[in-house]
């Protein structure tokens, strides 16, 4: 069976945060089956070519006044890829920087998922594992502008 190549590649990824808090006042709990997760994703395309681009995704998880948590968790990932751009005619794909932020979302996602759930696991309370995500849903939701940084903040891998 032949593997057929996608456009875009996937070239590894990074940690650019991790950070864990207990929650002393609320450390007893473990009612946190209500968990909302907040998520960020960032596209930043390299300047001098476009076809290389990151993905930074972010995920806070703190609680609120209703539902307090026994911690606070923040996961910050950078996935580096290259888009292979004279093929995207063939796939009618007419949004660049959506199809990217959506595929290269889902690409990261598990990593990130991972991360977490292996950050939240090394305390005494059950460990985070996140939901599933709809991304084509997610980013179609926002405004495109604000899915962008500025190239400044490109990395290579």
């Amino acid at each position: 069976m032949e593997i057929v190549q996608g456009i875009i590649s996937f070239n590894g990824f990074q940690v650019d945060r991790m950070q864990y808090e207990r929650n002393i006042n609320n450390e007893h709990s473990n009612n946190y089956s209500e968990i909302t997760p907040k998520f960020f994703i960032k596209l930043v395309e390299k300047k001098e070519d476009n076809s290389f681009f990151n993905i930074i995704f972010g995920v806070r998880i703190d609680g609120d006044k209703e539902n307090p948590l026994p911690f606070k968790a923040e996961v910050i990932i950078r996935g580096f890829y290259a888009f292979k751009e004279d093929e995207a005619g063939k796939y009618g794909i007419e949004d660049l920087q959506k199809f990217k932020l959506i595929n290269g979302s889902a690409i990261l996602f598990p990593y990130l998922r991972s991360v977490l759930t292996d950050l939240t696991s090394k305390s005494k309370h059950q460990p985070v594992i996140l939901p599933t995500v709809n991304f084509s849903k997610y980013i179609t939701s926002k405004k495109l502008a604000d899915l962008l940084l500025d190239s400044d903040f490109y990395e290579e891998s």
